[in-house]
């Protein structure tokens, strides 16, 4: 891909559900789903408000090639348009992630989601990032994004600090 090349995203397609389900395809023939998990619960001890917040996660529906998906240059514009339909339909609301840690590639899947959200971020949206390490060592690396004009932005953002703070204890 050269510099100036414009990228689009692929056609994404909003399935719904408690989940909050997208859903696109590669050039490759790999599906991927795009969830909004609710998860506002994690925040109840911390905040005196409700507030609308969801965890991101991506993950393979379908891949027909039986290998390790490819680097593809659209998928990031894709996300980015994921997000943005996302927070269309709540303003309000705040996204978190955590990294999965499973397979002990957390911090490359890390690495790969900060790239995902500068394409989207601009000026409208703040990323705050903890880690959390357990007993064994092992890193969780975790995200909160939310608007930048969310009244509620900085309480939130204490809240999301405090939660980690408390779980790395």
């Amino acid at each position: 891909m050269k510099d100036n090349e414009l990228v689009l995203p692929y056609k994404k397609l909003f399935l719904g559900g408690s989940d909050n389900v997208y859903g696109f395809e590669t050039v490759n023939s790999i599906v991927y789903e795009v969830k909004f998990k609710p998860t506002s619960y994690i925040f109840e001890s911390y905040l005196a408000f409700p507030i609308d917040a969801f965890e991101f996660v991506i993950s393979v529906a379908l891949n027909p090639t039986g290998k390790n998906p490819p680097l593809d240059a659209k998928i990031p514009f894709t996300i980015a348009s994921i997000f943005m339909d996302f927070f269309q339909r709540i303003p309000e609301q705040v996204i978190i992630y955590i990294c999965d840690s499973a397979d002990t590639r957390q911090s490359a899947r890390k690495r790969k989601f900060d790239q995902w959200v500068e394409f989207f971020k601009g000026n409208e949206f703040v990323k705050v990032n903890t880690t959390i390490i357990d007993i064994d060592g092992t890193r969780y690396h975790n995200s909160l994004i939310i608007r930048k004009d969310n009244p509620n932005r900085l309480a939130i953002t204490e809240a999301f600090i405090n939660l980690a703070e408390e779980q790395d204890k």
